[in-house]
């Protein structure tokens, strides 16, 4: 059912992280005052795994792969009454060099063997390999040196906190603060004054530390216990460690603003979800409205004016301060159906966000498959990264060859449903993993015998572009049921052949000169023309007619010697 492998690349991290980090502030804007606060740390957190470790957990859940991550070298066609197996090459080898064809008699996608030209172009283009050689080293050196920029300035702030906080004095015999914090159970904090810092903060990963400010009144008992009490949760949610990994994301994505703008709500999320958390150790006293009241007022005395909820410590804010104090005077004690709400939520959106990315993998699970006791040819891939076990091709194929041969239907829809049914119990993977190909496969006696019922003829049996319609040349045919498509410049109809779900011909669309259709298509043939007469085009027959100047201009240096 899951499969976890760690081989997803950095670009498709960025891909998804960026989409989940959309999701939750969507539904950070429509539930953030109806959920209780700790949700959405949570769900930053998976995100922040998301855009670091680079795993792949592949589910009935995850996300479609986006095509541009697939590449696919080689089409397979395998028959039932062969066993031999013929690989096409379904790119040409050599990228470097763009041919454009315009044959004699026209060109056809079905017909793999190359087809001899009177006259053909070509115009010579960058390949994909030196347009990369060009590129990439650029854009890999402006990558690491946004890293190392970023990381600089982070450590730089870093390094001007730390230095406020160096000389702080550490507080030893305060026994209202000994007492509170062993109360909390955090008797091995220490607490430090410090003179230039204006709001108390946690620092410190190890061994975090609590910072409060000289000029606060330490005779107030009740502010200092609402302090400590908002700091000390701080340390036990292990906010800092999260705030830390959120610094490493910054510095890794530092391209992508989505990630600065969930470090942003990240730091004031955490605030609130910890001044939540504070607020139900108040509910079980006898006076939870007054202590909300009073613990609103230590929020707001201890405030600093102008800052903004940041990364590297924990710290009260004004910025974002009276958002808080609302939360704080509107809290209400979360009923058990909302609870239970919300931790269904935070249980499935982790799931669905863990497993939502998977990295590309090899989607085919047969090659095309056909056979003559079927119309239809079938080629089997997945939706998703999933272990099908030993020698998966093989029994594949064979679940699709004895359905085939079994049916007497010929219903495209029932076979797909039959073998989706089969390779899923054969496997034991869900349905929906598994996508079906399905076209139809005539012989050319079939197909021509077929056409000619309709009118549609071979004007040269031993050219299967040629065609005729009521003895007219046509010019565009297609029958998209089989793949089929000719083109040629001259003609008097373009034709398109209408099949039914059965695979059937139920009309042929003929188009004559001055129909929409006809013109429309005469303008885009026209465009493809000049497209490949460029001037920067060389024909084949002026290449040749230069290596036979060149010959011969050989041929008399040589005589002449």
């Amino acid at each position: 059912m899951f499969n976890l492998k760690m081989n997803m690349p950095f670009y498709l991290m960025v891909f998804y992280g960026s989409i989940m980090i959309i999701a939750v502030l969507v539904l950070r804007g429509l539930l953030k005052n109806k959920l209780p606060k700790f949700v959405f740390p949570i769900l930053w957190s998976v995100i922040l795994l998301r855009l670091l470790v680079p795993f792949s957990l592949s589910s009935p859940l995850s996300m479609k792969v986006p095509e541009f991550a697939f590449d696919y070298p080689f089409e397979t066609v395998i028959t039932q009454n062969t066993a031999v197996t013929e690989v096409i090459p379904a790119d040409a080898p050599d990228k470097e060099v763009e041919f454009g064809m315009q044959a004699e008699h026209g060109t056809s996608t079905m017909i793999p063997e190359a087809v001899s030209a009177q006259e053909s172009t070509f115009h010579i283009t960058y390949s994909d390999y030196e347009l990369q050689n060009l590129y990439v080293p650029f854009a890999v050196f402006a990558y690491f040196a946004g890293i190392l920029i970023t990381a600089g300035i982070l450590l730089a702030q870093k390094y001007g906190y730390s230095k406020r906080l160096k000389n702080s004095l550490l507080v030893e015999h305060n026994e209202t603060i000994n007492t509170l914090l062993r109360d909390m159970d955090m008797g091995h904090i220490l607490v430090f004054t410090n003179d230039v810092i204006a709001s108390p903060l946690v620092c410190g990963l190890f061994a975090p530390r609590i910072y409060l400010p000289t000029r606060m009144d330490f005779g107030n008992t009740e502010l200092l216990h609402h302090i400590l009490c908002h700091e000390t949760m701080h340390i036990r949610r292990k906010d800092n460690w999260l705030k830390f990994i959120m610094l490493i994301t910054l510095c890794i994505h530092w391209f992508n603003p989505l990630v600065w703008i969930l470090s942003k709500y990240l730091a004031s999320d955490l605030e609130m979800a910890c001044d939540e958390a504070v607020l139900r150790l108040y509910d079980r006293k006898d006076e939870p409205e007054e202590s909300k009241k009073s613990y609103a007022l230590s929020l707001l005395a201890m405030a600093i004016s102008g800052s903004r909820p940041t990364l590297l410590y924990s710290a009260f804010s004004k910025t974002e301060v009276e958002k808080r104090i609302q939360n704080i005077l509107h809290y209400r004690k979360a009923s058990a159906l909302l609870l239970a709400f919300s931790i269904c939520l935070v249980l499935s959106g982790s799931v669905v966000f863990a497993t939502g990315g998977q990295a590309p993998f090899y989607p085919d699970v047969t090659p095309f498959c056909y056979s003559d006791s079927c119309r239809w040819g079938v080629c089997a891939s997945l939706t998703r990264d999933a272990l099908l076990g030993k020698n998966a091709q093989d029994r594949a194929v064979q679940v699709i060859f004895d359905i085939m041969s079994a049916d007497t239907t010929n219903d495209p829809d029932l076979l797909k449903e039959q073998i989706i049914t089969a390779l899923s119990s054969e496997f034991h993977v869900e349905k929906s993993a598994f996508a079906l190909d399905i076209s139809l496969c005539l012989t050319d006696e079939e197909l021509y015998a077929e056409y000619e019922k309709w009118g549609l003829v071979r004007k040269d049996t031993q050219n299967d572009m040629s065609l005729l319609y009521n003895g007219e040349t046509i010019r565009t045919y297609s029958d998209k049921m089989i793949g089929r498509y000719m083109s040629q410049q001259e003609g008097a109809f373009d034709l398109t052949v209408e099949r039914s779900r059965l695979g059937e011909i139920v009309a042929i669309n003929a188009y004559h000169e001055g129909d929409t259709e006809f013109d429309r298509r005469t303008r885009e043939l026209e465009q493809s023309n000049r497209k490949y007469a460029s001037p920067t085009s060389y024909t084949i027959n002026a290449l040749q007619q230069q290596e036979t100047e060149f010959i011969e201009t050989a041929d008399n240096v040589v005589e002449s010697r």
